[in-house]
């Protein structure tokens, strides 16, 4: 073996142990722990410590990486070492700005408290979807459970600890939030019992009274005192200290942290000016389609007054949770049947729809997609308080051909490094969701006239995010201006635009941005590579050459794109 080519197996060598050790921090993580079905053992730790444990090893990382040898690597290896890049940065950011960011999930939902819904409230709705499966075989698995509860309660004081050390630190949750943690954890609290709690039929014939006593022990001394403590956290004293203003940019270096989540959340280097004025060019022609739509219609009122007219239209109301789950499996059924004309091949994992648990109702608008079952899980009482034309938008949105789609592809594929088969990105995720929606009305999915509205709703809806999350957070505006341009450009009830305008502003700033900018993004790939290759130019592929990589920062994915135009290699 010459020296070019021992080099080139060192290289490949030494990255391949990146990528390897990479992967053994990022499957510590709580989400990925459900996907990859690794057993629970311990609930996740939230502490300063942990972060910066993780921070340590993403400096450490990113050293390896820099010392790689300048030689030609296989392109696979290189796609996932930028992807090792981008997530042992995102570790290093994380310890260092600890006491104003956190990801609690290890997945890309980067929240500024604990005790909000998309953080920590996201966080125990999956910790409870954990517990609730807990398998009963044998008599040790009685005392790992009881393990597990005293780790909640660790869990729930963790939330404490932080919620203090960012007071001492000057950073107080808004007020407005403050009205929607409290609710959160008292919600929390009240349906622990059900939650953690263990019906007799799942232990089977294991012999359990001194289980049940000591379960019921620690349920009573520790898991509900835990909850009190994070509400007595927030007490009046507190309530008085909460500053009236919302946004990330009012606290310290919180125009630099804002900056560097868009970045994260995007994957792209955007001016915050330049997305604003963005979403609100985009908000224009959508609303000029939604006056065409409604001329088509015959009617003769503004968005307002035809929002309000299919409110009160029969055919798009329902009362029961049930009655909402079956209006997805409509729409589903629909793309089921058009699927094999859009896509090479449909994951092997199935997918459904459940409802959301009560706790967090008032605090999620319209609910998420539990990737580790493949189930999105609805808001029922939202959905069944409102006219239902926007469901079949959000249907393919979260299923398919949108998230389920590509996380479940994207597991199954065995040609990637469990790195990459577990990886989620917002702007990727997010983006391929809504490009979904948009091919959904392409292929002719949203038959009716409101279901086509539903979707131009659903648009404007996400398109609004990109000014006022930029807006709140980067341009000083206070919740009332944001609320009255929800108010106005969407057709979210008060309460879901409440819960907005605190998510953005509060809880997980920029995330909202990744939504609409990956799928402009994706958009333009797509008409980049049609006009470069004209009647050559094949939809399955183009969707097959975004979906088989997984989950990559933009960037990265045009890169990619542009690679393979260059190459001749599209089919």
């Amino acid at each position: 073996m010459d020296d070019r080519a021992t080099q080139a197996a060192t290289a490949w060598f030494a990255a391949s142990r990146i990528v390897d050790d990479a992967w053994q921090e990022l499957s510590r993580a709580f989400y990925i722990q459900r996907q990859i079905g690794s057993g629970l053992t311990r609930l996740p730790d939230v502490s300063f410590a942990e972060a910066q444990r993780r921070g340590t090893v993403g400096h450490k990382l990113l050293t390896r990486l820099d010392e790689l040898p300048a030689v030609e690597l296989p392109r696979d290896l290189r796609l996932t070492l930028q992807l090792v890049r981008f997530r042992a940065q995102t570790w290093v950011r994380e310890a260092e700005e600890y006491w104003t960011i956190i990801d609690p999930t290890g997945i890309g939902f980067v929240g500024l408290f604990l005790p909000t819904a998309y953080c920590g409230g996201w966080l125990l709705s999956g910790v409870h979807s954990e517990l609730a499966a807990f398998s009963f075989g044998q008599s040790g698995d009685l005392d790992r459970y009881l393990g597990l509860i005293a780790d909640y309660s660790r869990l729930i004081d963790q939330f404490s600890e932080r919620t203090a050390g960012q007071a001492e630190r000057g950073m107080w949750m808004p007020k407005a939030q403050v009205a929607q943690a409290r609710a959160l954890l008292q919600g929390l609290k009240q349906g622990a019992r059900a939650a953690l709690d263990v019906a007799p039929e799942r232990l089977g014939a294991l012999r359990a009274v001194h289980f049940r006593q000591e379960l019921e022990t620690r349920l009573v001394e520790q898991v509900e005192p835990a909850f009190d403590r994070a509400l007595q956290g927030l007490s009046n004293d507190y309530l008085e200290q909460a500053p009236d203003a919302v946004g990330l940019g009012q606290y310290r270096d919180g125009a630099r942290v804002y900056a560097e989540l868009v970045r994260f959340h995007t994957t792209l280097d955007m001016d915050l000016q330049e997305i604003h004025a963005l979403g609100t060019q985009r908000i224009a022609a959508i609303e000029a389609q939604m006056s065409a739509l409604r001329a088509e219609c015959a009617f003769a009122g503004n968005n307002a007054a035809f929002v309000a007219h299919l409110n009160t239209d029969a055919q798009w109301r329902v009362d029961t949770a049930d009655e909402v789950a079956a209006r997805f499996q409509l729409y589903l059924q629909r793309m089921e049947r058009k699927f094999d004309a859009l896509f090479d091949a449909a994951p092997r994992a199935g997918y459904g729809v459940a409802a959301l648990s009560k706790a967090l109702q008032k605090s999620m608008t319209f609910g998420f997609y539990d990737r580790a079952q493949g189930i999105y899980r609805f808001n029922a009482d939202n959905l069944a308080r409102n006219a239902l034309f926007t469901v079949a938008a959000l249907t393919y949105h979260e299923l398919i051909p949108g998230h389920h789609l590509h996380l479940a592809s994207q597991r199954e594929n065995e040609a990637l490094h469990p790195l990459r088969q577990h990886s989620s990105l917002m702007a990727y995720n997010e983006g391929w969701a809504e490009y979904a929606a948009t091919l959904a009305g392409e292929a002719g999915l949203y038959e009716q006239p409101e279901e086509r509205y539903g979707r131009l709703l659903m648009d404007a809806f996400l398109t609004s995010r990109l000014v006022v999350d930029t807006g709140l957070n980067a341009l000083g505006w206070p919740l009332e201006r944001a609320t009255q341009y929800l108010r106005e450009h969407s057709a979210l009830s008060e309460n879901e635009i409440t819960s907005e305008v605190i998510r953005y502003s509060c809880d997980i700033p920029a995330q909202a941005l990744a939504y609409k900018i990956g799928e402009i993004k994706i958009l333009g790939l797509r008409e980049r590579m049609s006009k470069a290759l004209g009647p050559r130019f094949d939809l399955k592929e183009f969707h097959r050459l975004v979906l088989a990589p997984g989950a990559l920062p933009l960037i990265t994915l045009e890169d990619e794109i542009e690679r393979v135009l260059a190459s001749g290699e599209a089919r």
